[in-house]
Protein backbone atom coordinates (compact mmCIF):
# COMPACT_ATOMS: atom_id res chain seq x y z
CA UNK A 1 0.00 0.00 0.00
CA UNK A 2 2.83 2.32 0.89
CA UNK A 3 4.47 1.69 -2.46
CA UNK A 4 1.28 2.57 -4.32
CA UNK A 5 1.10 5.91 -2.49
CA UNK A 6 4.69 6.73 -3.45
CA UNK A 7 4.07 5.85 -7.12
CA UNK A 8 0.85 7.85 -7.14
CA UNK A 9 2.59 10.84 -5.53
CA UNK A 10 5.41 10.63 -8.08
CA UNK A 11 3.00 10.51 -11.03
CA UNK A 12 1.04 13.48 -9.67
CA UNK A 13 4.27 15.43 -9.27
CA UNK A 14 5.34 14.64 -12.85
CA UNK A 15 1.93 15.68 -14.22
CA UNK A 16 1.93 18.95 -12.26
CA UNK A 17 5.47 19.84 -13.37
CA UNK A 18 4.66 18.99 -16.99
CA UNK A 19 1.49 21.09 -16.95
CA UNK A 20 3.36 24.01 -15.41
CA UNK A 21 5.82 23.97 -18.35
CA UNK A 22 8.82 22.69 -16.44
CA UNK A 23 11.11 20.30 -18.33
CA UNK A 24 12.84 17.50 -16.49
CA UNK A 25 16.36 18.06 -17.77
CA UNK A 26 16.26 21.60 -16.41
CA UNK A 27 15.62 20.21 -12.92
CA UNK A 28 18.82 18.19 -12.99
CA UNK A 29 21.05 19.99 -15.50
CA UNK A 30 22.41 23.48 -15.16
CA UNK A 31 23.08 25.31 -18.44
CA UNK A 32 26.72 26.42 -18.44
CA UNK A 33 27.54 30.10 -18.60
CA UNK A 34 29.47 31.64 -21.52
CA UNK A 35 32.56 31.89 -19.30
CA UNK A 36 32.36 28.18 -18.43
CA UNK A 37 32.02 27.26 -22.13
CA UNK A 38 35.06 29.39 -23.06
CA UNK A 39 37.15 27.86 -20.27
CA UNK A 40 36.20 24.35 -21.41
CA UNK A 41 37.07 25.27 -25.01
CA UNK A 42 40.51 26.46 -23.90
CA UNK A 43 41.12 23.02 -22.35
CA UNK A 44 40.40 21.34 -25.70
CA UNK A 45 42.73 23.55 -27.78
CA UNK A 46 46.52 23.43 -28.17
CA UNK A 47 49.04 25.59 -30.00
CA UNK A 48 50.86 23.73 -32.76
CA UNK A 49 54.63 23.63 -32.15
CA UNK A 50 57.26 23.88 -34.89
CA UNK A 51 58.32 20.32 -35.73
CA UNK A 52 60.75 21.07 -38.57
CA UNK A 53 64.25 19.85 -37.87
CA UNK A 54 63.08 17.30 -35.27
CA UNK A 55 63.12 13.51 -35.37
CA UNK A 56 59.83 11.63 -35.08
CA UNK A 57 60.40 10.73 -31.42
CA UNK A 58 61.19 14.37 -30.56
CA UNK A 59 58.01 15.47 -32.35
CA UNK A 60 55.91 12.95 -30.41
CA UNK A 61 57.25 14.36 -27.13
CA UNK A 62 56.18 17.88 -28.17
CA UNK A 63 52.75 16.82 -29.45
CA UNK A 64 51.42 14.33 -26.91
CA UNK A 65 47.77 15.32 -27.59
CA UNK A 66 48.12 15.64 -31.38
CA UNK A 67 48.19 12.51 -33.54
CA UNK A 68 50.87 12.65 -36.26
CA UNK A 69 50.35 11.10 -39.68
CA UNK A 70 53.74 10.32 -41.20
CA UNK A 71 54.80 10.34 -44.85
CA UNK A 72 58.39 9.78 -45.93
CA UNK A 73 59.94 11.40 -49.02
CA UNK A 74 63.40 11.71 -50.49
CA UNK A 75 64.96 15.11 -49.88
CA UNK A 76 68.52 16.01 -50.84
CA UNK A 77 68.52 19.13 -48.62
CA UNK A 78 67.33 17.57 -45.33
CA UNK A 79 69.10 14.81 -43.40
CA UNK A 80 67.53 11.36 -43.23
CA UNK A 81 64.83 10.90 -40.50
CA UNK A 82 64.32 14.65 -39.98
CA UNK A 83 60.90 16.35 -40.32
CA UNK A 84 60.84 19.01 -43.03
CA UNK A 85 57.12 19.77 -43.48
CA UNK A 86 53.96 19.86 -41.37
CA UNK A 87 50.36 20.45 -42.48
CA UNK A 88 49.49 22.80 -39.60
CA UNK A 89 51.58 25.96 -39.27
CA UNK A 90 53.46 26.37 -35.99
CA UNK A 91 51.69 28.78 -33.66
CA UNK A 92 48.25 27.88 -35.04
CA UNK A 93 45.63 26.88 -32.45
CA UNK A 94 43.99 23.49 -33.10
CA UNK A 95 41.66 21.15 -31.24
CA UNK A 96 43.22 18.33 -29.24
CA UNK A 97 43.09 15.15 -31.30
CA UNK A 98 43.23 16.89 -34.68
CA UNK A 99 45.57 14.80 -36.87
CA UNK A 100 48.56 16.63 -38.32
CA UNK A 101 50.43 15.41 -41.42
CA UNK A 102 54.23 15.51 -41.26
CA UNK A 103 56.84 14.61 -43.89
CA UNK A 104 60.08 12.97 -42.81
CA UNK A 105 63.15 12.94 -45.05
CA UNK A 106 64.35 9.64 -46.45
CA UNK A 107 67.61 11.42 -47.26
CA UNK A 108 69.16 11.64 -50.70
CA UNK A 109 67.67 9.31 -53.29
CA UNK A 110 70.30 7.02 -54.80
CA UNK A 111 69.61 6.04 -58.42
CA UNK A 112 71.34 3.32 -60.38
CA UNK A 113 72.88 4.47 -63.65
CA UNK A 114 71.21 2.35 -66.34
CA UNK A 115 72.91 0.68 -69.30
CA UNK A 116 72.82 3.31 -72.03
CA UNK A 117 76.16 2.67 -73.77
CA UNK A 118 74.48 0.83 -76.66
CA UNK A 119 72.22 3.83 -77.39
CA UNK A 120 72.76 6.93 -79.47
CA UNK A 121 74.14 9.62 -77.16
CA UNK A 122 71.01 11.82 -77.54
CA UNK A 123 68.74 8.91 -76.50
CA UNK A 124 71.11 8.08 -73.61
CA UNK A 125 71.08 11.73 -72.52
CA UNK A 126 67.25 11.74 -72.54
CA UNK A 127 67.10 8.56 -70.41
CA UNK A 128 69.62 9.87 -67.89
CA UNK A 129 67.89 13.26 -67.58
CA UNK A 130 64.50 11.56 -67.10
CA UNK A 131 65.98 9.78 -64.06
CA UNK A 132 67.09 13.10 -62.55
CA UNK A 133 70.74 13.14 -63.59
CA UNK A 134 72.51 16.10 -65.17
CA UNK A 135 74.50 15.18 -68.26
CA UNK A 136 77.73 16.82 -69.39
CA UNK A 137 78.86 15.81 -72.85
CA UNK A 138 82.44 15.97 -74.11
CA UNK A 139 82.87 15.57 -77.86
CA UNK A 140 85.86 13.68 -79.20
CA UNK A 141 86.53 12.08 -82.55
CA UNK A 142 87.86 8.54 -82.31
CA UNK A 143 88.70 6.46 -85.39
CA UNK A 144 86.75 3.23 -85.73
CA UNK A 145 83.74 4.45 -83.78
CA UNK A 146 80.56 5.69 -85.41
CA UNK A 147 79.59 9.30 -84.93
CA UNK A 148 77.10 9.62 -82.08
CA UNK A 149 78.32 6.57 -80.17
CA UNK A 150 79.27 6.81 -76.50
CA UNK A 151 83.01 6.33 -75.97
CA UNK A 152 82.96 6.44 -72.15
CA UNK A 153 80.83 7.43 -69.20
CA UNK A 154 81.76 8.50 -65.66
CA UNK A 155 80.50 7.24 -63.29
CA UNK A 156 80.04 3.86 -64.96
CA UNK A 157 76.76 2.10 -65.68
CA UNK A 158 75.41 0.10 -62.73
CA UNK A 159 76.79 2.49 -60.10
CA UNK A 160 74.36 4.27 -57.75
CA UNK A 161 74.58 8.05 -57.54
CA UNK A 162 72.47 10.70 -55.78
CA UNK A 163 69.52 12.22 -57.63
CA UNK A 164 70.77 15.34 -59.44
CA UNK A 165 74.35 14.07 -59.87
CA UNK A 166 76.25 14.85 -63.05
CA UNK A 167 77.10 12.09 -65.50
CA UNK A 168 80.05 12.86 -67.79
CA UNK A 169 79.70 11.30 -71.21
CA UNK A 170 82.39 11.29 -73.91
CA UNK A 171 80.84 10.98 -77.35
CA UNK A 172 82.31 10.39 -80.79
CA UNK A 173 81.08 13.48 -82.59
CA UNK A 174 82.05 16.93 -83.60
CA UNK A 175 80.86 19.43 -80.99
CA UNK A 176 77.85 21.53 -82.05
CA UNK A 177 80.05 24.69 -81.84
CA UNK A 178 82.63 23.25 -84.24
CA UNK A 179 79.90 21.94 -86.56
CA UNK A 180 78.40 25.45 -86.92
CA UNK A 181 81.77 27.05 -87.65
CA UNK A 182 82.55 24.35 -90.29
CA UNK A 183 79.18 24.91 -91.97
CA UNK A 184 79.80 28.66 -92.19
CA UNK A 185 83.12 28.23 -94.10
Amino acid sequence: MKTNKIICFGLCLVIMLTLSGCKFPELFYKTPSLKEIQQEEIKTKVVMPDLSGLTYSQAVEKTDSIPLIVTKQYNDKVKKNIIFWQSVTSGEEISIGTPVDIVISKGVQMIEIPKVSDMDYLAAQTVLKSLGFKVKINYQHKWGIESGDIISMRPAEGKKKPYGSTIKMTVDAVSPKERTSEEQT
